[in-house]
């Protein structure tokens, strides 16, 4: 492990520094930021300074966790770091910032230079998971009527630079016209005009489209970059698909945190009071629907003092009424979040998978019933009448919980509020209560009219 003979470097002061800044540039920087979260502060400042170049302070910088770079920048000069994210990519820069206090933010912008200042402050204002805060505002824009020739003039003019292979046509208000590809280019006469060449009917996304929507456009489309316009059509940049990626794999971990009743805090964090705070109030809910629950056995303690049997079976129904309706809610939330379930088919997948769970009730609660009925006898010293409790309190709970498990990413995404978050402890909690609820009150009823 390159940490642990860092740390004995760190720790033994008779090494000389020079040693110790052989040591640390001799490994990989990307994998240093993956482990940087298990040194003190002192000794993260101390490595990030030892790295002998500012490209590799940079990479670090944006791949380490997020405690460890807050705690990298509010320790760092501030224009020692203004200058590192003036030589970043301004989107990736723009990431950064958006972690810090608004005031180290103003502090860090007001020590860059004046050119990237202004495009980050325009990129930081949109939110992380829209086109608007994906982009990069440097892109290949051509004029209609640049010849071929032109074009390749003008990339041969700039070698250094990162070449997209796609051109936007844009007019004198940048008003995206169309695009076309390098292949395009390289395969017209030198005298043929960009408006000749470009496709015009070029997929685009607008600067608040959702994440989601852009990975599945460029999906759809297969392209390595995409155009983000606004409402009057001008475009303000493009997304590439490394950007995409990035923020998909945030978006599925967030979704994953969740599912499992946690927040969106990073795993390698090392403050442990931001992994008790994020979770506690889904705990917090789990709790409250157990309290729920006992309150629920207790307005039937009657019921189970005189039938005592239907309480071996409680567990039972709840667990299994339980993961159905997280089988449907999963199903949803995944459909919602890829873009196979949209407005023109969600009513069709929701009610086929209220269909599936409902039927997985009826198939349940009839073995289960039976199986019930003919062991009550000799193994519970009961009647049949058990058999039909449990097997009708298993369908109608199953029946109710898939309900809810189908129905609560839709209702969850209706009013704003991220579906995923029907598979996590707050729906289960509902589905536990159900499905409680359902089973005395069957069994009450059954035992008392049969």
């Amino acid at each position: 492990m390159p940490l642990e003979k860092l740390k004995e470097l760190f720790e033994n002061e008779t090494v000389p520094q020079d040693e110790t800044a052989r040591a640390v540039n001799s490994y990989d920087h990307f994998e240093i930021a993956r482990l940087i979260f298990q040194l003190p502060l002192e000794n993260k400042v101390l490595l990030f300074q030892l790295l002998d170049s500012n490209q590799k302070r940079q990479e670090l910088l944006y791949e380490t966790d997020r405690d460890s770079r807050v705690e990298l920048i509010e320790s760092l000069d501030r224009k020692f770091i203004a200058k590192l994210l003036d030589e970043m990519p301004e989107d990736d820069a723009t990431d950064i910032l958006k972690e810090l206090s608004p005031e180290i933010q103003e502090e860090l912008l007001a020590n860059m230079g004046p050119k990237d200042a202004g495009i980050i402050k325009n990129l930081i204002r949109f939110d992380e998971e829209t086109a608007g805060g994906l982009m990069t505002p440097h892109f290949n824009k051509v004029s209609p009527y640049y010849t071929a020739a032109d074009i390749l003039m003008k990339i041969k003019r700039e070698p250094n630079s990162d070449l997209s292979p796609y051109f936007y046509v844009v007019d004198g208000k940048n008003e995206l016209l169309g695009f076309f590809k390098m292949r395009d280019l390289l395969n017209v006469p030198p005298t043929a005009k960009a408006e000749q060449i470009m496709r015009k009917d070029s997929p685009k996304v607008l600067l608040e489209d959702p994440c989601e929507k852009v990975a599945d456009l460029m999906d759809y489309e297969h392209l390595s970059a995409i155009p983000v316009v606004d409402e009057k059509n001008v475009i303000q940049g493009i997304i590439t698909f490394d950007d995409v990626l990035r923020a998909m794999q945030d978006i599925a971990s967030e979704d994953i945190f969740t599912m499992v009743g946690t927040a969106k805090v990073d795993p390698f964090a090392k403050r442990a009071t931001s992994k008790i705070f994020t979770r506690f109030p889904w705990l917090l809910t789990t709790f409250v629907g157990g309290i729920v629950n006992a309150l629920i056995l207790h307005h039937f303690e009657i019921s189970l003092r005189e039938f005592g049997t239907i309480l071996f079976f409680i567990p039972f129904v709840m667990g299994l009424a339980g993961n159905v309706g997280i089988q449907g809610a999963t199903v949803i939330v995944r459909g919602l979040a890829t873009g196979d379930i949209k407005s023109d088919n969600i009513r069709t997948v929701v009610i086929s998978e209220f269909i599936v769970g409902a039927t997985m009730g009826l198939i349940f609660g009839m073995l289960c019933g039976l199986l019930v009925a003919v062991l009550s006898g000799p193994l519970l010293h009961s009647t049949p009448k058990l058999g039909v409790t449990v097997g009708a309190g298993i369908s109608l709970a199953i029946l109710f919980t898939s309900l809810i498990g189908v129905m609560a990413p839709v209702f969850f995404r209706r009013i704003g509020i991220d579906p995923a978050i029907s598979a996590g402890p707050v729906v289960t909690v509902l589905d536990d209560v159900m499905s409680l609820t359902i089973y005395m009150t069957t069994s009450t009823l059954i035992y008392t009219f049969i």
